[in-house]
C-alpha cells in the first residue's frame, strides 16, 4: 500500500510539473481537474513543492523571493523586507476578486504577516519559472527565475 502512495504522488508531481513546465494547462485548471478534496490538496502540494527555492525577478535583479514550506520571504538588494506565510485559496475570497471580471481562471492564493494580508494569482510556475499576479492590482504579471534550490535538513543521525 506504501509504495501504491509513492508511486501515486510521483505520479500527481510529473503530471503537475510537466504541465506546467510545458506551457500546458494553468495551475488552476490542473486544481480544477482534480477529483475530491485529497486530489486538491495533492495538487496544491505540487504546486507548493515546484515553489520552493530562491528567486530573481525577471524585472529587477535586486528583488528576490525564498519559499521554504509555507514561508514566502521578500528580499531587495540583500535584505529582507517581508515575511509572510502563504496561503492556497481553491475559491478566491471576495476581497481578493473586488473590482475583477472573471477569475475563474485565476489560482488564488494569500500572503500573510503580522500587518495583514494581500492576495496574488499563480498564472503558472515550472522548475525555472514562477508567474504570479497581485489582485485585485494593475494587472502586471510579475516574472521570476529560479535561482537556487533550498536545501532539505538532514534528519537527525544520518550527518
Amino acid at each position: 500500500m506504501m509504495k501504491l502512495k509513492i508511486v501515486a504522488s510521483t505520479l500527481s508531481l510529473i503530471v503537475c510539473f510537466t504541465a506546467c513546465q510545458s506551457g500546458g494547462p494553468s495551475p488552476k485548471s490542473l486544481l480544477d481537474k482534480a477529483d475530491g478534496d485529497m486530489a486538491q490538496m495533492k495538487v496544491l502540494g505540487d504546486l507548493t513543492t515546484l515553489m520552493q527555492g530562491t528567486w530573481r525577478s525577471d524585472d529587477d535583479p535586486k528583488n528576490e523571493l525564498r519559499i521554504q514550506g509555507d514561508k514566502f520571504i521578500s528580499i531587495y538588494d540583500g535584505k529582507e523586507v517581508a515575511n509572510d506565510r502563504l496561503i492556497w485559496h481553491i475559491d478566491c475570497p471576495h476581497d481578493c476578486t473586488q473590482g475583477m471580471e472573471d477569475v475563474t481562471e485565476i489560482l488564488c492564493f494569500k500572503l500573510e504577516n503580522e500587518q495583514g494580508a494581500s492576495c496574488f494569482g499563480l498564472l503558472n510556475v515550472s522548475d525555472k519559472q514562477m508567474e504570479y499576479t497581485s489582485m485585485p492590482g494593475t494587472g502586471k504579471t510579475l516574472n521570476y527565475t529560479k535561482t537556487g534550490e533550498i536545501p532539505k535538513p538532514t534528519p537527525p543521525g544520518q550527518q
